[in-house]
């Protein structure tokens, strides 16, 4: 089978992160209808500390060729201010890959990159990456904005394209091990392991654990309510 070289797109992703690290978002100059950074707010609920805030983003794609295999990637970050104190995280790498053998979506974490795998038919949201922080101690004031999450892409298809945003939500209980987190890969009840309307990226082992905060309110939005959408910037491997 044709397929898109996962091992090349890795091998790419690393050389182009130390790029972006060193030039910013000059590599979307050429996508002048993107921009790598996504920014949102928190509601007004102090969050407290030791609780957890579960960064999680989603994306849908067009142009996928359904015959072949074929991987995107994507790295990003977090930044955001309370009080005097900026916070900037690193974001796993996620790599979705489009399969045409696969019947049901997957999502594991390999101690380094979200690895998720969706039927080449799919075409709704997908998980695209997750970030576990917990909340030092003093807590975080409610409110705060901006939050930006910025990323980039990076596929070897050029008529891929994609539109994605990000949710937060705050756990009493959670897990700083991203493999236990038990992380909804695609919407809806269909072609995946979790039968239930929740959102791609819930956190589905830690759902009892959910209050209210940073984009959530509780109850069940386990997701955080999403961030505006965003057009994907790509960059091509070649």
């Amino acid at each position: 089978m044709k397929h898109r070289s996962l091992a090349k797109l890795l091998y790419v992703l690393g050389i182009v992160c130390l790029a972006v690290a060193a030039q910013g978002t000059a590599l979307a100059q050429s996508q002048p209808s993107c921009t790598p950074a996504n920014g949102s707010n928190f509601n007004g609920n102090a969050i407290a500390g030791g609780n957890f805030i579960w960064f999680n983003a989603v994306v849908k794609f067009k142009g996928i060729d359904r015959t072949v295999e074929t991987s995107i990637g994507f790295f990003g970050s977090i930044s955001f201010t309370s009080g005097s104190t900026t916070y900037e995280m690193n974001v796993p790498t996620g790599i979705i890959t489009f399969s045409p053998t696969a019947t049901e979506a997957s999502t594991s974490f390999d101690g380094e990159s979200w690895i998720t795998v969706v039927p080449s038919s799919f075409s709704q949201n997908i998980f695209l990456s997750g970030l576990s922080f917990q909340v030092p101690a003093g807590g975080l004031a409610g409110g705060i904005n901006p939050v930006t999450w910025s990323g980039m892409f990076i596929t070897s298809d050029p008529k891929v394209t994609g539109q994605w945003q990000w949710g937060a939500a705050v756990y009493t209980q959670f897990s700083t091990e991203e493999a236990a987190v038990g992380a909804k890969p695609v919407d809806g009840d269909k072609a995946n392991p979790y039968h239930n309307s929740d959102h791609a990226g819930t956190p589905e082992n830690f759902k009892p654990y959910v209050t209210g905060g940073a984009r959530g309110g509780g109850g069940s939005n386990w997701t955080g309510s999403y961030s505006g959408t965003a057009a994907a910037c790509f960059i091509g491997p070649e």
